[in-house]
C-alpha cells in the first residue's frame, strides 16, 4: 500500500511523508526530531521506516530539523543536489553531514520500491527542486517552493496521480498586507512562491490527465487562509469540469498537524 501526506506544512516548517510497502521517505525536514517523531507515530510509522530524507532546498523551514534528526538517526541518508547540500553544510557547520549523498537535478534514486526523480523549480535558493516519486504503478509529485513554472512544469505535474502542490498566498492579501515592499516583491516574484491563482491555473491545465488527489501545501500564515486556497483552486478545477470531492480529492495541509492521508492499493 502507498501512503502520502504532509507531516506539517507552512511558512515555518515543511515535511512530506511517502510510504510504499512499509518503506518510506521524507521530503524535507523542517521541524526537529520530537515533532517529526510525534507526527510519524500519529500515522503508525516511525524513524525505522525512513530510508532517506530528500531535500528540496536549504531554507530553514525545510531543513531546520535535520540537525536533531541526524543526531539520533545518523544512519538515514540525506539526499539533495550538490549545491543544496553545500549550502546546508555552510549554514550548519556543526551538523553531522557524514551521510549526505549528492544527487544531480534530474537524476534518480531507487530503493526497489520507491524511485525518486528531482526536477528544477524556480526559487531563490542555491538550486531548488521538486520531486516525482514513482511507486511502480503510481506517481506522486511534490512541489512546494516555486515562483513561476518552467517550460517542463506542466508536463511533469500532469504525469502524476497525486500532487503536494504549493498554494502559498492570496495575491491581493499579500500586496495589500503589512509586509515590507521588498518582501512582497520577493514572495510574489519569479523566484518566490506560488499564489493560489497560480496553483489553480496549473491544475486547471494539467488535472484532466491522471491527477486524482491534490494536497495544497506551504500556506502562508499571514497572506492566506485554508478557505481561500481551497476556494480559489476549486474554482479552477470546476472550470475544467472536474467535481471537487468526486473527480478530484482536494485538501489543504495543516500547519502543525498531519494532512489527509492519500492511499493507493
Amino acid at each position: 500500500m502507498v501512503r502520502v501526506c504532509t507531516l506539517y506544512s507552512g511558512s515555518s516548517a515543511n515535511c512530506t511523508y511517502i510510504e510504499n510497502d512499509g518503506r518510506a521517505i521524507l521530503i524535507d525536514a523542517g521541524a526537529g526530531v520530537k515533532k517529526t517523531e510525534q507526527a510519524l507515530k500519529s500515522i503508525g510509522s516511525d524513524y525505522d521506516k525512513i530510508e532517506a530524507i530528500f531535500i528540496t532546498h536549504e531554507h530553514s523551514d525545510h531543513i531546520a530539523g535535520l540537525k536533531t534528526i541526524l543526531k539520533y538517526h545518523s544512519r538515514i541518508p540525506v539526499i539533495g543536489n550538490e549545491r543544496t547540500l553545500l549550502a546546508i553544510k555552510n549554514s550548519y557547520p556543526e551538523m553531522n553531514c557524514e551521510n549526505f549523498h549528492p544527487m544531480a537535478t534530474g537524476a534518480k534514486a531507487n530503493n526497489g520500491v520507491i524511485q525518486v526523480t528531482s526536477f528544477q523549480t524556480l526559487h531563490d535558493s542555491a538550486e531548488c527542486v521538486g520531486y516525482i516519486v514513482n511507486t511502480g504503478n503510481k506517481k506522486i509529485g511534490v512541489m512546494t517552493d516555486v515562483g513561476e513554472e518552467t517550460s517542463q512544469t506542466a508536463e511533469i505535474i500532469s504525469s502524476c496521480d497525486a500532487v503536494v502542490l504549493e498554494s502559498n498566498h492570496d495575491a491581493d492579501k499579500l500586496w495589500n498586507g503589512n509586509y515590507p515592499y521588498m518582501l512582497k516583491k520577493r514572495i510574489g516574484g519569479k523566484y518566490g512562491h506560488f499564489s493560489n491563482e497560480q496553483c489553480g491555473d496549473l491544475l486547471e491545465r494539467t488535472a484532466k490527465s491522471t491527477i486524482k488527489h491534490v494536497i495544497l501545501a506551504h500556506l502562508s500564515k499571514e497572506n492566506n487562509t485554508p478557505e481561500m486556497a481551497f476556494d480559489t483552486v476549486s474554482k479552477h478545477l470546476e472550470n475544467l469540469g472536474a467535481v471537487v470531492g468526486g473527480d478530484i480529492d482536494l485538501s489543504v495541509a495543516p500547519r502543525n498537524e498531519v494532512s489527509k492521508i492519500i492511499t493507493f492499493n
